[in-house]
């Protein structure tokens, strides 16, 4: 069984969006909230539902509460109220969506903002890891000149090179412009000085 990976303190961890920018997060615990209110909304329009059907398959008619309250029934159980708190809970769901589009539009605006700090914060470690990557081409790059400044005299000298059984780097595209080149090319036209 292999070991676990262990994670080291100096391990570098990217800031999520929440912690980059309190009024994203601000905005993403809004949403969490009206999604829980949402949800609770839609189960209790559920069950007034129930109770409507149930009522009316009872009754067979729609009672008044003062009729309720006459017949000694409970009269927030009369049909007419329970309408009533239907249709009070299906407003708010209706606002709690239209809320939700709003603060759908609001959090996207706050992202860029948030993504901003992030990429501010990560620089360092991106352009030292950018670094890393643009010194291994460049390595790659010059192991590669020499290799095939080998191959090159060889074959000037007429040997046959099937002896050698030489493999050619040809992943990295053409020898003087190929991958590597355009990477730190496209590095550079970038901005990064590295």
């Amino acid at each position: 069984m292999a070991p676990l990976k262990t994670k080291t303190t100096d391990e570098f961890r990217v800031p999520s969006l929440a912690e980059a920018d309190s009024s994203y997060a601000d905005l993403i615990a809004k949403r969490v909230e009206l999604e829980q209110r949402d949800s609770k909304l839609n189960s209790e329009r559920s069950k007034l539902r129930g109770k409507i059907e149930a009522g009316r398959a009872a009754f067979g008619k729609h009672i008044s509460p003062g009729v309720a309250a006459l017949l000694g029934d409970d009269p927030t159980d009369s049909i007419a109220d329970l309408s009533r708190q239907l249709r009070e809970v299906t407003t708010e769901i209706a606002n709690i969506e239209s809320a939700r589009e709003v603060l759908h539009r609001r959090t996207d605006e706050a992202r860029n903002v948030a993504s901003k700090l992030v990429c501010f914060t990560v620089m360092p470690e991106y352009q030292r890891r950018l670094g890393a990557v643009c010194e291994a081409a460049r390595a790659l790059e010059a192991a590669r000149e020499k290799h095939d400044a080998l191959l090159d005299d060889l074959e000037r000298e007429d040997v046959r090179l099937g002896y050698l059984r030489p493999v050619r780097a040809h992943f990295l595209g053409d020898r003087r412009e190929g991958r590597a080149f355009y990477f730190l090319k496209e590095v550079k036209e970038a901005g990064h000085n590295v």
